[in-house]
């Protein structure tokens, strides 16, 4: 039920006394979440109950806002996630918003008064930019290594320079062998003929340069202590670990292939990518 700007500003009065959250919730016919926001804004009729009732920002998209922030994400992913969220988010949120476009701005300023707002660490220096002239010039090969419940998972990424595009974010339960990497990407190789991947100087290196010749791939590896060179798989992969892995660390559940698929077709459609200025699928469908 949407309460009425009178009915907010005695629920918030309420929610800072010692009355039950649980009793508030049924004599209002909200959610747990809403008594908790509400109870956080400390209004007056006059001024702020009335600016807020105005404001586009309603009580489901503050709500939305600071569940999004509660996964650790910042302005600009939880911008991305008001408009489309993937499903793995939704299904957790008791109220959610979808289709809604906000600024950074605006949401800061929401974060701003809940005090979660900045960073605990500052940004390091950017790395200097390049980029492939088309889709498939060149892929970026890596593994990503995470923990759950004491045993150890591994990530197989690989995306497209050019685009960004995700193509291959296949989990394993053991350390890969060379064998294991080219049976992951195979398909891949054989569908799109990638010209050049590049990859770390891995232990593998010689026999993935024969199997690079075979399928007429040419093997790049990037300078050791550099990781510059391998900078748009590593800012996916950072992806990865701070959105797909932060939520099976969350909701402690790790993720079937089905799920995974649903991540990765969001991630390419639905998740504008500041870098290109556009979604990811759309640059690799028009090359």
């Amino acid at each position: 039920m949407r309460l009425k700007p009178e009915q907010r500003l005695i629920l918030g009065k309420l929610a800072r006394q010692d009355i039950p959250k649980k009793v508030l919730m049924v004599s209002f016919s909200v959610s747990r979440t809403t008594v908790w926001v509400w109870g956080k804004q400390n209004l007056h009729y006059t001024k702020d109950i009335i600016h807020i009732y105005k404001s586009k920002v309603t009580i489901e998209a503050e709500a939305s806002i600071l569940f999004f922030r509660s996964l650790g994400y910042g302005t600009a992913r939880i911008q991305q996630r008001l408009i489309s969220a993937p499903e793995i988010e939704l299904e957790k949120m008791e109220i959610s918003i979808q289709d809604l476009k906000l600024s950074r701005t605006t949401i800061n300023k929401f974060l701003r008064k809940h005090n979660l707002n900045g960073y605990s660490k500052k940004h390091q220096k950017a790395w200097k930019f390049f980029r492939a002239k088309y889709a498939n010039e060149l892929w970026q090969l890596d593994i990503k290594e995470f923990k759950f419940e004491g045993k150890k998972y591994y990530f197989v990424v690989c995306i497209d320079d050019y685009s960004r595009n995700l193509l291959c974010l296949q989990l394993f339960d053991h350390a890969l062998t060379i064998k294991e990497i080219c049976q992951t990407i195979i398909p891949l190789v054989e569908k799109y003929h990638p010209e050049k991947i590049l990859t770390d100087n891995n232990p593998f290196k010689d026999n993935w340069k024969i199997w690079c010749k075979e399928q007429g791939i040419e093997p790049i590896f990037a300078h050791p202590y550099y990781p510059q060179d391998k900078g748009k798989v590593e800012r996916a992969i950072r992806n990865i670990a701070e959105e797909l892995v932060n939520l099976i660390m969350i909701f402690h559940k790790l993720l079937n292939g089905e799920e995974i698929i649903k991540w990765i077709k969001w991630f390419n459609e639905k998740r504008y990518h500041r870098g290109v200025k556009d979604y990811p699928a759309n640059l690799y469908v028009k090359n």
